[in-house]
């Protein structure tokens, strides 16, 4: 199993440096900077990380096709490729708030997404692409100033639809918070997919990113992971069918103001909720609890490696050089 770390959009491109540096000396495979509305760039961000580093790779996610065009989308990860020297990734995908943030609407998102990927990876060829799609358009469109090895395209996806298109065009799918019992469905989705299309799932990368919050002091985790459930897809009743009755979800739904405002003022109180319920969402949607949790969180780690996932991406949050160093020395080495 090959372990990613996702990073928090707040950290400078030193500190984004650093923490690559230290994930690389763990032998982790991949860093990806997070691209939010209000946040530094992700691609300049890891520049310096990309100048110091030799063997990880470096991730952008997500870049949507509705915030830039999928030509400057490919420029931008051709150029952090030769930054790199061909240690490049990306994920696209719809792009959580930037539709409501500039005003516009996620049109058919599926086909955006696929034709976005199609002109990125189209530009990578020797010939100059000529792109005619329903969404998108690209005239003679080529990256002949790159030598470097090809940056990988992931889909961002957690759904049937998505899913089969990200088999389909990519070199890979992200999901998002995909909890366990709907992760062996998304495989299958993904190698029916492949098999259709006559692609070979060897070549196929699947990362499923997870959110960490594990700690020293339980409690400081539990705290951590309560304040950052509303980042957990939203806390989509799709997700929360799988594992709460329907009068649990009826409670989240009624309250969801609650898990925002929560979010927004930093603290893990979270009116209108109760215990019982906040545990559950923690316990399914994140890797959360003490050194006492550890063996724990193994088990339950070593349960994705059974299910055809080739990466896993632990999302980090308020101290994330202590969470890879927990990561690099505790759980990167039970599930290899």
């Amino acid at each position: 199993m090959n372990i990613d770390i996702m990073l928090e959009p707040d950290r400078s491109p030193d500190q984004v440096k650093e923490l690559a540096l230290l994930a690389e000396s763990y032998g982790l495979r991949a860093l990806w900077a997070q691209n939010y509305v209000s946040a530094r760039d992700p691609f300049m961000c890891l520049v310096p990380a990309a100048q110091e580093t030799t063997r990880i790779k470096l991730g952008v996610v997500v870049i949507s096709p509705y915030e830039m065009h999928p030509m400057k989308t490919g420029n931008a990860l051709l150029t952090l490729n030769e930054f790199c020297q061909g240690r490049a990734e990306v994920v696209i995908g719809g792009g959580g708030f930037w539709c409501s943030r500039m005003g516009t609407q996620a049109h058919r998102m599926v086909r955006a997404i696929r034709e976005a990927i199609e002109i990125i990876k189209g530009g990578l060829q020797d010939d100059p692409l000529q792109y005619e799609g329903q969404l998108y358009k690209a005239y003679s469109y080529n990256s002949d100033w790159s030598t470097d090895p090809v940056p990988r395209v992931y889909a961002g996806a957690s759904r049937e639809q998505m899913l089969r298109m990200g088999a389909r065009v990519a070199d890979g799918v992200m999901t998002s918070d995909v909890i366990r019992p709907l992760i062996d469905a998304a495989v299958k989705t993904v190698g029916t997919a492949l098999d259709e299309f006559g692609r070979s799932k060897s070549d196929f990368h699947f990362n499923s990113a997870i959110a960490f919050h594990m700690k020293a002091d339980r409690e400081a985790s539990m705290r951590e992971a309560r304040r950052e459930l509303i980042t957990r897809a939203v806390l989509s009743e799709w997700y929360l069918h799988s594992f709460m009755s329907e009068d649990e979800v009826a409670i989240v739904r009624d309250n969801i103001s609650s898990f925002y405002k929560a979010y927004r003022a930093k603290t893990h109180i979270i009116d209108g909720v109760p215990d019982a319920i906040l545990s559950k969402l923690v316990d399914n949607f994140s890797i959360a609890g003490g050194p006492e949790d550890l063996d724990a969180r193994i088990i339950e780690l070593q349960d994705y490696v059974t299910t055809g996932i080739t990466e896993l991406c632990f999302r980090v949050h308020d101290d994330p050089a202590f969470a890879i160093r927990y990561i690099g020395e505790n759980i990167a080495p039970a599930l290899k």
